[in-house]
Formats: C-alpha cells, structure tokens, sequence
C-alpha cells in the first residue's frame, strides 16, 4: 500500500510540473544541495557509473573502488548490467546509506525486468508488442517494468525505443522498435512511458534523432540517418515529438548523424550542439534531461579520444553521460575542462541540477532506502507473468501459408522433424520450442545447425528429413551488439531453400528478425515470434498445437512479402490426443476388494454354481475398477475328469475375440499411422477379392474396410472351407471369391468370412504377417506376453483344452486353435486363432480405458478409440461399433452395461467387455465348448449373463439398463 501511495504521489509530481516532461519551478532541495556540492561532485551527478549487482565480496577491488567514489566525489548516476535480488539490495542500501546525495539508479529495461533480475517478468520485445494490434499491452508492459524495477531499486528506464525501423537491414534496432509506422510507434510509445510513469518510473525515448533507417550498428561504428528535412520531420522526427508531449523525462542522444542536413556533416549527434540546442531544445521544446548512449561505443572510440569526446557532449549539452568506464579520469577531464575555460561551471550547474530535480521528483532526498518486503510483494508476480504471456501470444504473427497447411492436425504417431537454426557458433542446444512440441506426446526428431557447421553437416541433416516429412525449422537470429548481421549464416539459409524444394510441409518461425524470410521466399509457411526469449517460444509452441488463435499484425513491411499491418489469422484447433510425454496412462494395480468396499462372495458363488450346473469345466473371471482389480480368480478344472485344476495363469483359446484384440486392433493401429483408411476400398490391396462372377464385381469392388469390420459387406456369416482338400492358399481363394448373399449395408449379418479378408488386407497394407504385426504394433508395447497365435509347446501345459472333435479332427483339441477355418489355413487368422490369458486381456481393458494409452506407453490415439467403440450406424439398429459390439438385447456382458459400453465374445466360450462410463471391465474365459459344443446351449449363455451381472451388483452398480433384458432363466 505504501509503495503504490508513491507511486500515485509521483505521477500527481509529474502531472503538476510545469513544460512536458519536467519541472520549470525551483525545488528547494534540488538547488540547495548544487549550491553545497564542489565542482567535482557536481560533474559526478553528470557521470554514469556501470556494473552487475551481483554476489560482491565486500574486500573485493570493486567494491573498494565503488566506496571510494562515494567518499569522494559522489556516484551521480548508476547504471545496473545485471542483479540478483538479494546482492543488489543490500549493495544498493549500503551505497546509498554512505552516499552524501541519493544514487539515482537506471538500467535498459526495453523487454522486462526479468532479462536482467532472475525470478521477474520477461516481456516480448517492443516490435512483438505492437503485433498485437492492441496498445493497452504497451501500457502493461511499462507498468510491470516499473512495478519491478522500482521494487528493486532501479528508479530510471533507459527505454522505450522510439525508433522507427524503416530499414529491413538495419543490424541492431529491429524488433526492439515498435515498428516502421511512425504513428504506430507514437501511439504504443506513449503508452509504454505512461505505463512507467503511473507506477513511479522515469522514461528515456531513444535513441535521438532516429536510429530506425541506419545499415550500421552504432555500437561498431558511426551510423548515418537520412538527410532529407521532410523524411526527418515526417518520420523520425515524430515519435520524439510525442514523447515530449507525452512528458518523457529523458532523451538518449545516439551516435548516429545526417551529414546532408546538420551543420558539421561528421559530428554524431552524440557532440552536436545542433542536435541538442537547436532541434531538441529549441524546435522541439524539450525540457528534461538528455543522456547519451555508451561513450565507449565504435560510434564515438573509433573517431575520438574519450577526452575529446566527453568535452563535446558537455558542450553540446549533455546532461547526464555513460562515460568510458574510468569515473575519476572521467570528472578529471570535465573539471580540467572547465578550470581551462573550454566549459563553463554555470554549463555544468545547469547539467547537474537538471539530475538533482529528477531525483527529487522520485523522492530520494526523502527516502533512498529499498524494502525488501516491497520486493517480495512486486517481483515476479503471477499476475505479471500471465500478462506476459498474454502479450506474447497475441503477437504471434503468421505471414505466410500456403495450402492452408496450418492448422495442423498431425496424427499421435506422426514424426515431427524439428531444426533448431543459430546465427551464432557453437550451439547444439535444443530449443525450449523443441521441447514443447515433445512434450505434445509426438514423436519429435530435433537436429540443430550453428554457425561453425558446414554445409557437411546441413547435407547430412537434409538425409535423416524424408519428402513428406513435417518440418519445423526455428531460426534464432537476434539483433545483438558488434555482430552487424540479422540475417542466417549462409549454410543455414541454403539448407532452407534446399529443404524447401525436397519437402511440401516446412514451417519456419524466426524467433528474432522478420526478415529473414527475404533469403528464402519460397517457405509455405512463415511465422514471427519476434524474439527467442522462453515466453515467445512457448508462444509459438502453443500457436503450433493449436492452443490459441494466431492473431498478430506485422508492424514492419517485409519486400516483396507482406505489408505492414497484414497478417493471417489462424483458428485455434487443438492436436488430438495432446497429454504430457511424462503423464502416465492408468496401469493396473491388485488389490482386496474390501479396499474398495466391495464384497465378491456372491459372485464366487455363482461361479460354483456354474461349475455344478456343468456350464463349463473351468474358467477364469477378472474384473477391474479405476485401475484397480478387485476380483480374479479361477474355478473348475481343464476337463470334467477333474485332474487338473483351472489356474488363474491359464491360456485360454479366445476363438472370436481375436477380431477385436487382434485384428480390429491392427486396423486402430494403421488408421492412426495413415497407412490405411475406413473408407479404403478391400480392392485395393486385394484385387483377387472382386472374385469370379461378374455380376458380384460391382459390389465386392465397392466394398470397404468399414463394411468389413461392421459386418455390412454382405457376405455370409462362413462356409466350411476347412472341408477342402487342398492347400491353405487355395482355400484362401476361395474365401476371396465367396458370393455375397445380400447388397451392401442392407443388413447386419456377423461374418466369419469379411474378418477373415480383413486379416489378410492387414497384412497387404503393411507387409507383415498378421501375427508378427499384431505382435509390434499392440502386444509386445503392451507387455501382453501370453498373447500369440500358434502357442509354443513349452506353454502347452499351461492351455485349456477346447473339444474332443470327431470329423475334421479328430481328438482333444488344446494348443491349436479350435475355430476349423482358421485351423485349416495355419492357425492365424482375422477372425480366430489368438490365444491369451485373463490378466494379459486385462491390461488392453484397461489401456481402452485410458483412451488408448498405458503408463508411458500410447498405443492409440484417444479419438481412434471413441471413433472404434461407438456404434457406426451403417445399419439402422445395429449394434456393431467398428469391430467391436455394444450392449444390445440380452446382451452377454449383463444387464447393468451403460450404453456406451464395448466388447465381444468367443465361440469357446469367452466373453469379454469395456464399460467406459463405470470405469470398469469384466472378462470370463471358459472352455464351454469341452467336450463338444452341445454343451452349451442354453446353460453358458444363461451363466455368463448372470455372472457378468453379479460383478456390478458387487461394485454397487444396481440399475438395470432399460435398454437390456434378462435371459429367460433370470426372468
């Protein structure tokens, strides 16, 4: 409350002074304390001492040198590189504390505290601000950068940039401008600097005249603007203007100049009175303070000795002065200075009263002193944040995108290429960018290219990348300092123009300059973050995954590409399926079933019960709840001879469950990789399924996967083709040509013989035998390592028998599948053949459950199973969902099944289902079929209904389904 009092009490200061931006009334403070101070201590208000407000041993030469300078002359103005929060306040207390006259203390804050001060707000960069579109974020971008600063001791903002940035090659103002507009920079600038101001802070509008139309760093070397009059009062000019208007406290003078219009073609602003006297002063009416830039920049060192230098901006009418790092030598050669007459000490008295105002304006005089409880309320609030990253969504732009290629909608199996592209050497890091798209649970292969690599190393990324790879390429290439470049190094551009022309999906996101795309024009898609700062990354991560719309503006015209105030908007359309790489799915986990205030004796009971009334030697029951498995158990024996007792571990022919687990399963799979297609036609892989009698050509030839799998082709429910005698190829022919009996879609008619076909498309469409690709794709991912076609014999002792057959076998069947079809044609087959055990069958349960997923490991995509399990309707009233069944009738999975429920049965007698809305499975094996299938009916199906029943009477699930009915024996 204190501190937003100040802050109130200061912007009332401001609002009452008289002249934009400053006070032209005497403060008594302010002039009393010039008249007590030597001429040294005044030219030391005028002197700017930098350095880190990090850990500093307080025996430490710097530290010494730091007190030195206060007991002497006095530290005027200090300048703050970097901090951390603990070391910069007890340093700046004791150094204000021992301070004749308070310290005022500034630092370059264009882009938030947090790039200076660990733990605060980074904020985008000014460019990104006004791709917005929305000044409001100007304001809240000042606001957070002086409720921080201020919180730590920083009174002075060397920003914001008023710059307009007009000039594409321009090498270090860029994205740190509000753009090439000059109304557009007026309107966001004002704003930044009232956002400063409301809350306590001083503005500094930069860099004066104009840096925006410069092609050199004036970090490296004097930089020149234009010299045409109008240009420069129509466009660099005006953002200045508006910020004295706005009353913006200080002015940085730049080493920049335009020969053609000042007085003395070679002076840099930085030394000219004209640039200072006449048009700022004079024309423009500025009252405030003028600062210069680093007078140890190529700008100024390059062509002046640092006395030369420091002597000119004084007489030009500097105020204030980043001088070269030597404090004492620096007030050495101003006092020098003026002792000869070259300076005048009522220059140096106007100069340094000019920074006592300011300070008294902030109250320093009153209190110079830093809570650190206003610390820890201001500093890295969450608020803040979350406005920072508001700001940075908003200014993701899109520039271009041909084929509508964003949004994107990659499938959860889809491999991302990902490019992480540095203008600087010796960088092989990965991108905060890259790490999020891994985290979208996509399979992400990431490279990374820096300066120091050769075209070697880009060719042989440019390899690893196939043709209809999606490609991501983020280009990091920031305007910094001495480098003098804003474009990528030339093997990184070439490798994007080489990637460009290999593949059609290829995005690239500058996270720096929006120009880059200049050196590859042909990119289908480009976007702008503007900045490599985290929040932008991640930004443009979520534009990507299409968690927010893309939205922003373009405040700078790219040649020949975009206009300024263009951009794409973009839909937020979220990818499916996108959980966390580290969010584990639900695995299954044993325990009592009282844990869960469940009781299972009734259910033990019937099925002993079962067992008595000789509905099947032995079975097995496992049933699970929210992960957890309350009930397993076996009862009975292998045969009615009673020798050897069902086990829980036991290997159960699951007959035709194995369309479902295996085979549905497979066709999931190859759906989600896009190898295959609901609506592909059966023809297509295999063309010897059009058959032999031309009037079925039309419909087999019309007939798709889908039809397949929802028993809508037409074809018969199966024929004996176990009773020719011949090879398993020719038998295979022959269900190829079996006739349809009905037209497409006329009617439901359960058939053998479609998933039969379908097996063996699977294994056309992906060149694997069925079993060895069920085994990859679901089982082995799954650890269902009890689950295979064609058993091997060490686990025959572990396997239920099925029948004692008398025709087309003969004898006790157990170890090879009992479903003769399948047994005819080597044991793997679409419709039957799988064999597995309760707990194997129990952990797919419970992955369907998860949406497709089980502990790390994705094995479908969440939309693919909801897409499977619902009831597709291809006729009226069926209950066929793709593969699989639904509750329907006197269904066999009881009658307390919620609607949405799935699964389906065995002929041997297994039933297995997935109830979705309960949490919950249920799965019987049984060998109902022993000794021989007579057995039974009615018995097995009476038994089962009861049973599956029982399991949710004993979870408490007691409301019947309307839509399900009893079997007359429950009647």
């Amino acid at each position: 409350m204190i501190v937003r009092i100040f802050f109130i009490c200061f912007a009332l200061l401001l609002s009452a002074c008289a002249g934009p931006g400053q006070s032209s009334s005497e403060k008594p403070w302010a002039e009393s304390t010039l008249k007590k101070l030597t001429l040294r201590e005044k030219i030391a208000q005028m002197m700017v001492v930098s350095m880190n407000m990090r850990y500093l041993n307080f025996e430490s030469v710097k530290w010494r040198e730091i007190q030195k300078h206060i007991a002497t002359d006095g530290i005027g103005v200090l300048h703050i590189w970097f901090g951390d929060t603990g070391s910069a306040l007890t340093m700046l207390n004791e150094m204000q504390a021992k301070s004749k006259v308070p310290i005022l203390v500034d630092a370059d804050i264009e882009s938030g505290l947090g790039r200076r001060y660990l733990g605060a707000v980074t904020l985008p960069p000014m460019m990104a601000i006004a791709a917005t579109g929305d000044s409001k974020y100007a304001y809240e971008s000042g606001r957070i950068s002086a409720e921080e600063s201020r919180a730590v001791g920083i009174h002075f903002n060397l920003s914001p940039v008023v710059d307009v940035n007009n000039n594409p090659k321009n090498p270090i103002i860029n994205v740190r401008s509000f753009g090439e507009d000059p109304d557009s920079v007026n309107r966001y600038s004002v704003e930044f600097i009232r956002g400063l101001h409301d809350n306590g802070m001083l503005a500094t509008a930069k860099h004066f005249p104009g840096h925006g139309d410069t092609e050199t760093d004036s970090h490296s070397s004097l930089a020149q603007i234009p010299s045409d009059s109008s240009r420069l009062w129509s466009v660099e000019l005006p953002p200045f203007q508006k910020a004295i208007d706005a009353g913006v406290d200080a002015v940085m003078i730049a080493h920049v100049n335009a020969p053609d219009y000042q007085p003395n073609a070679q002076n840099p602003a930085t030394l000219s009175s004209f640039w200072m006297q006449d048009i700022l002063r004079n024309r423009m009416g500025f009252k405030g303070v003028i600062i210069t830039d680093a007078m140890r920049m190529g700008g100024i060192v390059k062509n002046y000795s640092s006395d030369y230098a420091l002597i000119e901006t004084v007489k030009a009418g500097s105020d204030i002065i980043i001088q070269n790092m030597d404090l004492k030598k620096s007030i050495d050669t101003i006092e020098k200075a003026v002792i000869d007459g070259i300076i005048s000490e009522k220059r140096i008295n106007e100069s340094a009263l000019k920074v006592l105002r300011m300070k008294e304006r902030l109250g320093l005089h009153q209190n110079k002193n830093i809570s650190m409880n206003d610390t820890h309320r201001s500093l890295g609030r969450a608020t803040n944040f979350k406005m920072a990253n508001e700001i940075a969504m908003r200014a993701i732009t899109l520039v271009k995108n041909e084929n509508s290629i964003l949004p994107l909608n990659p499938g959860i199996d889809e491999t991302l290429y990902v490019v992480d592209l540095y203008d600087g050497k010796n960088n092989h890091t990965e991108s905060s960018f890259t790490k999020q798209l891994k985290l979208s649970g996509r399979n992400v292969i990431s490279f990374q290219i820096d300066k120091s690599d050769s075209a070697i190393v880009a060719n042989h990324i440019l390899g690893q990348i196939p043709n209809d790879g999606l490609v991501f390429l983020n280009a990091f290439a920031n305007p910094t300092e001495h480098k003098d470049e804003i474009f990528l190094p030339e093997v990184e551009s070439e490798f994007i123009n080489q990637l460009i022309e290999k593949c059609e999906k290829v995005i690239v996101t500058s996270f720096g300059s929006p120009y880059l795309i200049q050196d590859f024009p042909n990119v289908p898609v480009y976007i702008c973050a503007y900045k490599s700062s985290g929040i932008l990354q991640t930004a443009a991560a979520n534009a990507m995954k299409g968690k927010a719309d893309i939205t922003g503006i373009l405040p700078v015209t790219i040649p020949g590409v975009m206009k300024n105030g263009s951009g794409i908007i973009v839909e937020a359309r979220k990818w499916p399926n996108e959980k966390s790489r580290w969010q584990s799915g639900t695995t299954l986990q044993r325990i009592r079933p009282s844990e869960i205030l469940v009781n299972t004796d009734s259910v033990n009971l019937l099925l002993n019960q079962a067992i008595a009334d000789t509905a099947w030697p032995g079975g097995v029951l496992i049933a699970g709840k929210g992960g957890k498995i309350f009930f397993h158990d076996a009862v009975g024996f292998h045969t009615y001879h009673k020798k050897r007792k069902t086990r829980k571990s036991d290997i159960f022919d699951l007959a035709s469950i194995t369309k479902v687990i295996a085979t549905t399963s497979t066709v999931m799979k190859l759906v989600d990789q896009k190898k295959l297609s609901l609506d592909e036609k059966v023809v297509t892989f295999l063309p010897e399924f059009k058959g032999k009698q031309p009037k079925f050509y039309k419909q087999k030839s019309e007939t798709t996967v889908k039809n397949l799998l929802t028993h809508t082709a037409g074809l018969p429910p199966f024929k004996q083709y176990y009773l020719m005698n011949s090879l398993s190829e020719v038998r295979l022919d022959s269900v190829f040509n079996t006739e349809p009996e009905i037209g497409i879609a006329e009617k439901m008619v359960y058939s053998d013989v479609g998933l039969i076909t379908l097996g063996k498309l699977l294994e056309k469409a992906s060149g694997v035998p069925q079993d060895k690709l069920v085994d990859s794709l679901i089982f082995k991912p799954l650890g269902m390592n009890t689950t295979f076609y064609n058993p091997p014999i060490e686990k025959m002792h572990r396997i239920v028998p099925t029948e004692i057959a008398d025709g087309y076998r003969i004898g006790l069947i157990k170890g090879e599948v009992h479903d003769e079809n399948a047994h005819s044609i080597g044991g793997v087959a679409g419709h039957a053949g799988l064999f597995s055990t309760a707990s194997d069958l129990a952990i797919f349960c419970q992955m369907m459950l998860n949406g497709g997923k089980y502990g790390w490991k994705r094995v479908f995509e969440e939309e693919t199973v909801k897409l499977f399990t619902t009831r597709a309707n291809v006729v009226e009233g069926s209950s066929r969902c793709l593969g699989w069944d639904s509750p329907d009738g006197k269904a066999s999975g009881g009658v307390f099944l919620s609607d949405n429920s799935f699964g389906h049965t065995g002929y041997t007698g297994t039933s297995l289902w997935i109830d979705p809305e309960n949490d919950m499975f249920v799965i019987l094996l049984t060998n109902a079929v022993h000794p021989n299938r007579s057995y039974k009916d009615p018995k097995y199906f009476d038994w089962r209904q009861k049973i599956h029943s029982e399991v949710y009477k004993s979870v408490g699930i007691v409301e019947k389904n309307p839509n399900l009915k009893w079997r007359r024996e429950w009647e």
